[in-house]
């Protein structure tokens, strides 16, 4: 049974080291390529195709990484929030496959963190959105914690310091776990005798003029630069996501709906899209360009 275990593992990390490799050979030819006037755009095309392609197969020979992560946390969840999850570990995978150094080990080991945060954040976003992030990543810890010494009386309320002490956190972050701030009903009565709610004291969150700039000064950079990287359909699906056009982020299904596409073909398409944008030379254009527009939008 080990020897069948040690074929597979050993397996996957040959798949990962012939596919990276792959990889690299194609991104120095096409970094070369580019400063190359006498390439053609049609060479620079295939160039690129074959990055995309050799990218996406890499995600999905290590998707078995983001589901396996992510599995624990769907017990509960709806199919959307699931598949918030999961789209989330795919955004770490494509970090951790961009950042990647072979020297440094197996592919799996180097994913395993930013496919952990990513997916750790949109858990907390729906499930705990009261706590900050730092505080979520440390509850599991601070739960085990009072659990296990409270084990042994059961009528026995460990103090915040001795949780702290065993979870390895701070106090002031096992008192925010274990007694969570309480999210308020915003149509609570603000109790000044003229009828007013509390949602009416907050300030509205439609986005601000600054929020506005920033998010059209992206969506200029991409126009600009991410076109040539990206085809209609995948600019559309990456504007969406993650709210570029000033508009409210939408998720997978909401856009599936207006592309008539399933989720699962948007978490594709969004991932394929991913892959392109974090290319180093595709993301030094994009911040040149919104650095160009922000300056002149300020008038220097």
């Amino acid at each position: 049974m080990m020897d069948v275990y040690d074929d597979t593992v050993d397996q996957f990390r040959d798949g990962n080291t012939a596919l990276f490799n792959r990889r690299t050979e194609i991104r120095d030819q096409w970094a070369q390529a580019s400063n190359d006037e006498t390439v053609s755009k049609r060479q620079l095309r295939i160039l690129r195709r074959q990055l995309d392609d050799v990218t996406a197969q890499i995600v999905d020979f290590n998707m078995g990484l983001v589901r396996s992560y992510t599995r624990r946390f769907g017990g509960v969840a709806s199919a959307d929030d699931r598949q918030e999850f999961e789209s989330a570990g795919i955004l770490g995978l494509m970090r951790a496959i961009d950042s990647y150094d072979p020297d440094s080990g197996a592919f799996g080991q180097w994913a395993f963190k930013p496919i952990q945060r990513e997916v750790l954040r949109a858990v907390r976003d729906v499930d705990h959105p009261n706590l900050n992030l730092g505080d979520f990543e440390k509850r599991p810890a601070i739960l085990r914690a009072f659990a296990q010494l409270q084990s042994i009386d059961e009528s026995y309320r460990p103090s915040d310091e001795e949780v702290a002490a065993a979870a390895g956190a701070t106090v002031g972050q096992v008192r925010r776990v274990l007694a969570p701030a309480q999210l308020t009903s915003m149509h609570q009565p603000t109790g000044d005798g003229e009828g007013g709610e509390l949602g009416d004291t907050i300030p509205s969150d439609d986005p601000t003029t600054e929020a506005v700039v920033i998010s059209k000064v992206a969506l200029v950079a991409l126009q600009e630069f991410g076109l040539k990287a990206l085809d209609s359909r995948e600019f559309y699906v990456i504007v969406r996501r993650f709210g570029l056009d000033g508009e409210p982020a939408e998720k997978l299904a909401v856009i599936g709906e207006s592309l008539d596409l399933s989720r699962e073909a948007v978490r594709q398409i969004e991932a394929k899209a991913l892959a392109k944008l974090q290319h180093p030379i595709v993301l030094r254009k994009l911040n040149r360009a919104s650095q160009r527009t922000d300056l002149a939008a300020a008038g220097v």
